[in-house]
């Protein structure tokens, strides 16, 4: 059941930052980006070591750690595909995508 979100937060990012969180919530398939941050937010602890996002368990974690990995050895082929087809990646990318993995 999905509560009803009255509250809306606001903050400013940089184009570099910008495009960092839409890369992270494309390859986490999130709906938008704004979908994404709520998500990535409740994740954090809420210093009872609690999070928003109750009922995750060990195994669902792991389950998650393993999709992750899986879309970045996905995303890695792609790389090498369009390399191998001339088209190279933007710079740091793929090391800007196994940092955020990890």
């Amino acid at each position: 059941m999905f509560k009803t979100r009255t509250r809306m937060v606001s903050f400013r990012l940089s184009e570099d930052e910008y495009e960092r969180l839409k890369d992270l919530s494309l390859m986490e398939c999130a709906r938008s980006v704004s979908e994404f941050a709520r998500a990535a937010l409740c994740k954090l602890p809420d210093g009872n070591g609690d999070s928003c996002a109750a009922g995750s368990s060990p195994r669902m974690e792991k389950l998650e750690v393993a999709v992750r990995q899986l879309r970045l050895e996905m995303h890695q082929l792609r790389q090498l595909v369009e390399a191998a087809n001339g088209r190279l990646p933007a710079n740091g990318e793929l090391a800007r995508l196994q940092e955020n993995n990890q």
